[in-house]
Parts: C-alpha cells; sequence; structure tokens
C-alpha cells in the first residue's frame, strides 16, 4: 500500500459528504476519486474533497488506483456495485441495507467472503461509545424485553420516499436498531409486521407506508417491538432509541448517549465524538493493517440485519409471522 490510502466514493451525495468530512481529518488518506451518475454532484464533491470524477464507477475502478471504495449509492444499487468492486482488490465500506434483492446481496457476501475481501456494512450504532458501554452494561444476563423506537418524518431525499427503492422505513432506517437489538439479545428469529399505508402522508409523490409495528423474537430468548412512523415533524425530540429491560435495570442506547436505569436513578455516559466517526475509523484501521477482526459488521452481519428488515416487510404483506433463517435461505437461493 502506499503512503496514504487512497479512497474512492461511488455516489457523491449526502452519505459520501458525510463520511468524507471525517476521514478527511485522516492524515494518511486521501480522497482520490468520486463517481456519480449525475455528472455535476460528482464535480461539485471532488471539487471540496479533491480527487478525479468519473460519471461510471467502472472506469473509476480501472483507471484511479485505489486502495478503499465507499459505496454510498441508493439501496437497490449496493449488491451489484459491490460484485463490480471485488476484482479489483480494494476494501469496501457498504452502506446499508446490502440491497433490496436478497438473493443478489447474498451472492455478494458469498463472493467477497470467498475472495477474502476486506469489507464492512455501514451499521455505524456498533462502533459507538454508547454501543459499546451497553455491552459492558448487559453482558449476558437474561433480557426480558427489546423496544426499539424511532419516530420521524418524511426523508430528507426524495427518492427514499418509495418504498420501491428505499424498502420503506423498517429497512432504510430502523435497520440501525434492529441491528443493535440483534447484537445484544441474539439474531431474530421471528418476525410479525404491521404497516399503515399512506393513512397519514397524502402527498401523491410519497409512495410508502407512514406507520409501522413489529413484533419480535431473539435467539436468546427475549421478546421485542419495533416501532416507526414517517408521520411526524423533523424537530421532534422523541429520537431513536433501543431500551433492554433486565432484571431490576434498564440499559437504553441512542444515538447521542446510553442510559442505566436502577432503582439507584439514572446514569449517562454520552458521545463524545460524531456517531460516523468510530465506524469510519475502525474501517480505515482495518485497511491499514489488513485485519478483518477492526471490523464489527462485516457484509455477513449487513446481510443478516437485512434479511430481517426485509422479512418484515414480507411479514406485513403476508400478515403472518416469517422466520428470517427461513426467509434468508428461501430468497436467496
Amino acid at each position: 500500500m502506499t503512503t496514504k490510502i487512497r479512497v474512492g466514493f461511488i455516489g457523491a451525495g449526502r452519505m459520501a459528504h458525510l463520511h468524507a468530512n471525517l476521514i478527511a481529518e485522516e492524515a494518511d488518506v486521501q480522497i482520490a476519486a468520486a463517481a456519480d451518475v449525475d455528472a455535476a454532484r460528482g464535480a461539485a464533491f471532488v471539487q471540496k474533497w479533491g480527487g478525479v470524477a468519473f460519471s461510471d464507477h467502472r472506469a473509476m475502478l480501472e483507471q484511479a488506483p485505489l486502495d478503499a471504495v465507499y459505496i454510498c449509492t441508493p439501496t437497490t444499487q449496493h449488491a451489484a456495485i459491490g460484485l463490480d468492486c471485488l476484482s479489483y482488490g480494494v476494501a469496501l465500506y457498504v452502506e446499508k441495507p446490502l440491497d433490496l434483492d436478497l438473493r443478489l446481496a447474498r451472492r455478494f457476501v458469498e463472493a467477497a467472503e470467498a475472495g477474502q475481501t476486506l469489507a464492512m456494512t455501514g451499521l455505524q450504532w456498533r462502533y459507538s461509545e454508547a454501543y459499546r458501554r451497553a455491552e459492558e452494561l448487559i453482558g449476558d444476563a437474561p433480557i426480558a424485553l427489546v423496544n426499539l423506537r424511532w419516530y420521524w418524518t418524511r426523508p430528507p431525499i426524495r427518492w427514499m420516499w418509495d418504498r420501491a427503492l428505499a424498502g420503506g422505513q423498517i429497512v432504510d432506517q430502523n435497520i440501525h436498531l434492529v441491528d443493535v437489538g440483534s447484537a445484544l439479545a441474539g439474531d431474530v428469529t421471528t418476525v410479525y409486521a404491521a404497516y399503515n399505508a399512506r393513512q397519514v402522508n397524502q402527498e401523491p409523490e410519497f409512495a410508502n407506508w407512514d406507520g409501522y409495528a413489529l413484533t419480535l423474537h431473539f435467539a436468546r430468548g427475549a421478546v421485542g417491538v419495533c416501532a416507526g412512523a414517517y408521520a411526524l415533524f423533523p424537530e421532534i425530540q422523541l429520537g431513536p432509541a433501543a431500551d433492554f429491560c433486565l432484571r431490576d435495570r434498564m440499559v437504553r442506547i441512542t444515538d447521542k448517549y446510553v442510559q442505566l436505569y436502577t432503582p439507584a436513578g439514572v446514569e449517562t455516559w454520552e458521545n463524545t465524538e460524531p456517531l460516523h466517526r468510530g465506524a469510519n475509523r475502525a474501517f480505515l484501521a482495518a485497511v491499514r493493517t489488513q485485519d478483518g477482526a477492526l471490523i464489527r459488521t462485516p457484509l455477513r452481519t449487513g446481510l443478516l440485519s437485512t434479511a430481517t428488515v426485509l422479512a418484515a416487510n414480507r411479514s406485513a404483506a403476508t400478515g403472518a409471522p416469517v422466520n428470517v433463517a427461513t426467509f434468508l435461505t428461501a430468497e436467496s437461493a
């Protein structure tokens, strides 16, 4: 590897800028290229962060020497682009979820594993100070209930208004909470979901559900619920939270802090850095050292969390509970 880690971006929109802002602080990292189908957006990205702009990611992979690539495109392009990257020897940071096409996502994951590609799913909550403290607070103690909540508004990016492109809130957003629940309570074994379709959001271009309710069973024995909404206003203060109810105590994880509730009161530990910084730090450390053990959310973890939220969509469509392992096997065979 050269002195600097040469990074390329595929997709030069909101998330690409977020990651670029964080990795630009790393002295040994160089943003070398960006590819976006919107040439003006790609040009604006490299004007701000440096590198060469491309309108085709395949041309970028062919022409720009890179050590790592961030895939920050709309969800339905993740796995296909990931497969395109595998023959170029680059490490991969792939935004969640891995894809809406579970068969293609599994093909991508298995090909990456077969080639021993260093690859990470962008499930950034697991890298936060709050999450790491929660791991210590919960340990192996039995969990009675997992309560996952994310109340929100219409997404800021218009393509996310279309469930055919983004999958709806559970897939696009609450996947972070479902992933945290799985990490601390064991994989979700069964999901039973009901969605409210456009009873509140009447905008003609809003082709999505606006209310979401899930019942979850976890491998370690806990039961859980996951609730979401696209019906509210951006300024609402009830941000995302994951509550874990144990014997005489509760652990609450948010994107900003972790809290421990006991008879003695409430203790709070706040994150001291932006939520995505820990994930970027871990990815770049893994690229520097070629040590995959530094990655908490490899593609296989991303595949399981993606399968869980897509199973919720299937349950909402059929009105029946869905076994996640069976769903993953059947849908990706």
